[in-house]
């Protein structure tokens, strides 16, 4: 056990020795070390009859106190796990009144270590993993022999099957705590089987599943988006080795920058423009849209994009907009006298189109 938690560990099981024992208990290392006590004083202190069970593996009863080496009178108890002493405990007092008590000691003790173990262990898997999914998607290094004992850990095996990467990123102002949506989301993969989960700051969570899967958690994870939809962006990555999954990650990515106002789940399987957009520098982007979108205001920009919705009917985007068709045509007009293109014709209304796209991608990234 890590020092850190074995020193709280230790503090718990005195705690809970004293609630049956009204004698002093000490927790000892084995190297003799008072690692927590019900006599604070005592801690970090040097306990000889501790020292002594740890080495020999048997309880060493001391019947008399002697000052002069600091030594009390009572039982010092060898704590074995697992094969080997891993602590003492020693309970101060006569040896007769304080026998009574060392076999339940023993007892609860045995309890609290395998309770711990199972908490560490379960905890070590998560933070593995985690580890592991990171490495995955951010093209870290990490051995194949790392990378099969954590699959084994999760019951998971790799025999060059196709995984696909999935990302669920929660929305800039997000109505629901973290906690709850990752809750959500655990109901999820419980429901639907082994995957590799994690979350990678700050707004994030991965999973890895095999592509034989995708299909189930695809149609989980669309109803997921339904459930939470101002809450969550959902997008599918491509199907790729697992050593590869920084490239489905990507393409997730790539699916979440390409949905449109009101949509929050996108696959890489529908993105078309956006996987050209996504290799254009951001350079290349600013003066893209400095040519094109400048001198037009958010209510142009929220104009054009109903318009395009509506596969650039004017009767739609009227209807869709609450205004006279009259109105729509004035309005498209004067984006033509701001930025010099005219949305009624084809070939500019693309490059407006276009322009669009890739102004919320770039919003997009910056959330």
């Amino acid at each position: 056990m890590p020092a850190q938690i074995r020193t709280r560990l230790a503090g718990q099981i005195v705690d809970t020795l004293k609630t049956i024992c009204s004698h002093d208990i000490n927790f000892i290392d084995i190297q003799g070390r008072i690692i927590a006590s019900t006599d604070a004083a005592r801690v970090g202190g040097y306990h000889v009859g501790g020292h002594e069970a740890a080495r020999s593996g048997q309880i060493v009863v001391i019947e008399a106190d002697d000052p002069q080496r600091d030594v009390r009178h009572g039982i010092n108890m060898p704590i074995r796990f697992h094969g080997s002493t891993v602590a003492v405990i020693g309970i101060t007092g006569a040896p007769g009144e304080v026998q009574k008590y060392a076999d339940l000691a023993q007892r609860i003790t045995l309890l609290l270590l395998r309770e711990h173990e199972i908490d560490t262990r379960n905890y070590d898997v998560r933070t593995q993993t985690g580890y592991l999914v990171r490495a995955l998607v951010d093209r870290e290094t990490v051995t194949a022999a790392y990378i099969s004992e954590v699959l084994e850990k999760n019951g998971l095996s790799d025999r060059g099957e196709l995984w696909r990467c999935m990302v669920i990123q929660l929305r800039e102002g997000h109505e629901h705590p973290l906690s709850a949506i990752e809750a959500a989301t655990q109901e999820v993969a419980r429901g639907l089987g082994k995957c590799l989960y994690a979350y990678r700051f700050p707004n994030e969570y991965v999973l890895l599943v095999k592509e034989r899967d995708s299909g189930r958690w695809e149609k989980a994870l669309r109803a997921l988006s339904g459930a939470w939809p101002r809450d969550i962006r959902v997008g599918v990555g491509s199907s790729r080795r697992l050593s590869r999954q920084d490239l489905s990650f990507q393409a997730a990515k790539l699916a979440i920058q390409s949905l449109e106002a009101g949509e929050n789940f996108a696959s890489y399987e529908d993105v078309r423009l956006e996987i050209l957009l996504g290799s254009v520098s951001e350079a290349a982007a600013g003066a893209y849209l400095e040519k094109c979108l400048k001198g037009l205001d958010e209510g142009d920009r929220a104009l054009l994009g109903v318009y395009f919705a509506s596969e650039m009917s004017l009767k739609e985007t009227a209807e869709r907009c609450f205004l006279h068709v009259n109105t729509v045509q004035y309005r498209l007009k004067r984006v033509r006298e701001r930025c010099g293109l005219d949305p009624r014709r084809f070939r500019e209304a693309s490059l407006l189109y276009t322009a669009l796209r890739v102004e919320a991608m770039s919003r997009q990234e910056g959330t």
